[in-house]
């Protein structure tokens, strides 16, 4: 009888499903902070446990500026995203919310400035005079570096790029795919031609994004040789 009680009272436990949920250290901050404007902004952080050990695959939603964007986690915990948009003045609010299974939803933020060009540049006399928003397309010539303004004339199936610029023409390979140029655009007559930065550096030349020879334009000469050299030693080759 005893036996029989004892069965049927722990036949009625009721068992609790419960699921355990941990907590992510969360950081975010703009990789570069100053910025100039018309550079694109580049937002890294940062996710672990409790432990300090990476969270992987955890969503990130990223507000900051007119954009809200998702990414995710790498193996390492990490997340960056680089804006589409180019940067205009002003000081910008960095908002993120990261979730996973298995773990309570975190909050971060941050902040960055973006400086607006200068209004006075100084000649290769040492002397300062004051500039305009309007950029010439004459070349900028720092140490033995030189910056030109390029317009993308033709890009072909191989993705070989032909740029018109001060009085080249030259062609790059495998380059223009590398400034989210479409081939299709240039079996149409466009409103808008795409524009590059060419840096000639002794017999060679690179390409780059438009805003490099912005931002060159707009420099002083020490601050623009700087700038451009460390430009040029970022460059990627083309696989």
């Amino acid at each position: 009888m005893v036996a029989v009680i004892l069965v049927i009272a722990f036949s009625s436990v009721q068992v609790s499903h419960s699921v355990l949920t941990y907590k992510m250290l969360v950081s975010v901050k703009p990789q570069k902070d100053p910025i100039m404007q018309g550079d694109y902004p580049v937002i890294v952080g940062n996710v672990t446990d409790e432990a300090y050990k990476p969270v992987t695959n955890a969503n990130v939603f990223i507000i900051f500026g007119s954009e809200a964007v998702t990414t995710t986690t790498n193996n390492q915990g990490q997340f960056n995203y680089k804006s589409a948009i180019p940067a205009t003045p002003g000081t910008y609010e960095i908002d993120i919310t990261v979730t996973k299974s298995g773990y309570v939803k975190q909050l971060a933020s941050s902040a960055y400035t973006v400086n607006p060009y200068p209004t006075t540049k100084t000649t290769v006399a040492n002397v300062t005079v004051p500039i305009t928003n309007l950029i010439s397309g004459f070349p900028v010539v720092a140490g033995n570096y030189t910056v030109y303004l390029g317009k993308v004339a033709q890009w072909n199936l191989e993705t070989t790029c032909f740029v018109d610029f001060s009085d080249k023409y030259m062609r790059f390979l495998k380059t223009c795919d590398l400034y989210n140029l479409d081939p299709q655009d240039f079996k149409i007559d466009q409103k808008v031609i795409p524009m590059v930065s060419v840096i000639q550096f002794n017999n060679t030349y690179r390409l780059f994004p438009e805003n490099v020879y912005n931002e060159a334009y707009y420099l002083g000469n020490d601050t623009a040789g700087n700038f451009i050299a460390e430009t040029w030693k970022s460059y990627t080759v083309p696989n």
